[in-house]
């Protein structure tokens, strides 16, 4: 590993450790190589999740997101010495993913477009956000969660042809589990991620979602999405048996916690307006013990 690459794998596992995220920490479960690669698609998702958040006009918002996709391509085709077809490379301040995230991409194979769907993805996102159809958020959650799902079957080495629909079941479990809990802040955000179609079946009026005063049966709503998730949080445990120890280990990780989630919001929906719900601490440090404890 040249210094470059090296200094690239140092930004990007800076980047993951200081997000304070819970993935981070399951990342530690990994041997070396998969750790640093799973920190790079951390580091690249962080910077697109940033690149949308920053200030701006909406279009402003999608414009910088093109550009990250441009250079995305460009660096991608470029790393494997073919013409890329843009012309040149937006440079994206001092940013050191790269050499980092271009290495991890070829040595684990993942396919550059998985990588642009991501991106796809949180272009959704930049202003108020209305979903119409249940094909458009299954589209939405692949994009979000279901490609770090299959980019991460990459990198553990799994057998990704036969489980690839059971990470996008998993993307889909995750990112409903992350809509149910994130419910009243995103209507403050002016954004609606349940299907327009289902809220009409449920006499849910959406300016009264939006103004977090939901009409109608709001609540069978969340309960039907809810099972919804759990089905598909059954159908993606498949991934657990096919992977190396190591991974099984950060998959089970991973799973447990978002299920957690799922778990206090089927027991509470019904609080779901009035505070975003988590796993309480003793539930989290059970799965702390179990995964890294000397028994695990």
């Amino acid at each position: 590993m040249n210094d470059e690459l090296a200094a690239s794998y140092h930004y990007c596992s800076g980047v993951a450790r200081d997000s304070g995220s819970n993935f981070y920490r399951s990342f530690s479960l990994l041997e070396p190589q998969r750790k640093q690669a799973m920190e790079a698609l951390y580091a690249f998702a962080r910077w697109t999740d940033d690149l949308s958040d920053q200030a701006g006009e909406p279009q402003d918002k999608a414009a910088r997101l093109r550009a990250w996709q441009a250079e995305l391509e460009s660096r991608y085709h470029a790393s494997v010495g073919t013409e890329s077809g843009w012309q040149g490379i937006v440079e994206f301040h001092d940013n050191q993913l790269w050499p980092a995230l271009m290495d991890s991409m070829h040595r684990y194979r993942i396919p550059l477009q998985v990588l642009l769907d991501l991106v796809a993805g949180v272009q959704l996102d930049v202003d108020s956000v209305r979903i119409e159809t249940r094909n458009e958020l299954q589209r939405y959650c692949y994009c979000v969660a279901g490609t770090i799902g299959i980019a991460c079957l990459h990198i553990w080495e799994g057998p990704v042809e036969r489980l690839q629909s059971a990470a996008i079941d998993c993307g889909f479990a995750f990112q409903v589990t992350n809509i149910l809990r994130d419910v009243m802040e995103d209507a403050r955000r002016q954004r609606i991620y349940l299907p327009h179609a289902d809220l009409l079946a449920f006499q849910c009026d959406p300016l009264s979602w939006i103004a977090e005063r939901p009409t109608g049966d709001w609540l069978g709503l969340i309960r039907r999405y809810i099972q919804e998730a759990e089905a598909a949080y059954e159908k993606s445990w498949e991934i657990h048996v096919h992977l190396p120890p190591d991974a099984k280990k950060m998959f089970s990780l991973m799973w447990q916690s978002y299920h957690a989630i799922l778990d206090e919001i089927a027991k509470h929906p019904e609080l779901i307006w009035q505070r975003r719900l988590s796993v309480p601490l003793w539930k989290k440090a059970k799965l702390f013990v179990t995964h890294f404890g000397p028994l695990s």
